[in-house]
Formats: structure tokens, sequence, C-alpha cells
């Protein structure tokens, strides 16, 4: 296990299919740093008082028409649906980033956290031919419905980054590592990441 004596911040990005969830939690486990993923929104959950359920609902989602219409009826002061769940997030993800070294999946992390010194941003991708196999094999489903999930997930999570961010979801120069794990493999992009982050992290002392 890396020892750390300072804090330290991942955010990890990913397409819908790319495995970046599994490398995420396996780059977490080898560092000895706790992983934060679906786990946010029961952070939420706890201190808001709202169900699970709805806030996964619209868990990584832009705001749509009853947002707007909600908003021109009673004002910027008065959030509702994707645009009070985004101020919440903001609050839950600070939260955990105070309080110790994390990795962060999805949920624009990296944008949230922009200011900490300790945060390091990664973005995972791959072929749509691998993540058509991946998500086919995983929720046994034929490639076609594999692939249309594929187009709507990655626009969903585009839509958010974009509208709550000043920069482009899955955009190079939005992070500082992007990796394609159809061309290293699961085991070696897990590798990749951890060196990466090892070497960065010589860099903060």
């Amino acid at each position: 296990m890396f020892i750390m004596e300072k804090k330290i911040i991942v955010s990890l990005g990913r397409q819908y299919g790319s495995g970046g969830r599994e490398l995420g939690r396996k780059v977490a486990d080898e560092l000895g740093i706790a992983y934060y993923d679906r786990e946010i929104m029961q952070e939420i959950a706890k201190k808001s008082g709202m169900a699970v359920d709805y806030l996964e609902s619209n868990d990584e989602q832009a705001p749509g028409f009853f947002d707007y219409a909600t908003i021109g009826r009673f004002g910027l002061p008065h959030l509702f649906g994707s645009s009070q769940n985004f101020v919440m997030l903001s609050d839950a993800i600070k939260n955990i980033a105070c309080k110790e070294s994390c990795l962060i999946v999805g949920r624009t992390a990296d944008y949230i956290l922009r200011e900490d010194p300790s945060l390091i941003k990664i973005f995972v991708h791959a072929s749509r031919r691998y993540r058509i196999l991946r998500v086919s094999r995983r929720l046994n489903v034929e490639p076609e419905e594999a692939d249309s999930l594929i187009t709507r997930y990655d626009k969903e999570r585009a839509r958010f980054y974009d509208f709550f961010t000043d920069k482009t979801w899955g955009q190079a120069d939005s992070y500082d590592l992007c990796v394609d794990v159809s061309k290293l493999g699961m085991e070696d992009a897990c590798r990749l990441v951890i060196d990466y982050i090892k070497m960065r992290y010589e860099k903060f002392k």
C-alpha cells in the first residue's frame, strides 16, 4: 500500500461503459484512500432528508424544463430539481474532500474542487466497440441496445458537466490525464493511473 503523509484528491470522469468505476475502485484500493461514487448520494440524503432513490434518479442530470419553469416563476433564490441537487452535491463533495484523501467518480468533482492544490483530474475512455461489448456483457443486452445506452448516458453526462462548468466534458485539456482502457486493458490502465498519481504526489512535497 502506498503511504501518504499529505492529502490527495483524485477526480475520475468516465465514458459510459469504459470501466471507469472498476478502475477507480482498484486505484483507490491500491492507494489506500476512500472511494466515493453513489456513496455521495447517501451523504446528501443524510443531510437533506431527501430520499436516496430521488437523488439517484436525478444524479448527473442537467436542468430540464421543470427547473427553468420554477426558476422563472419563483426567482433564482428558489432552486428546484437538478439545480438544487447540484448545490447540495457541491457541498457534499467539498466536505468529503476536506476530511480525507479520496477518489471521487464523476459529478463534476474536478470542477467543484478546482481550487484544491491536492487535486488530480483523471478521465477514462475507451473505443466504442470495447464499450458496447462491456455493456452487453454486464447488462446481458444485445449490442444494439448497449450502443443506444452508451449514446444516452454519454449525452446526459456531457449535458450535466457542460451546463454546470465552464469546460467541455471529455475534452483532454479539462483533465490532467486521459486513459484509453481499450488500448491497455484494465490492469495496465490501473497501473498507469496509479503510477501517474504517485509521481504527481511527489511533486506536492
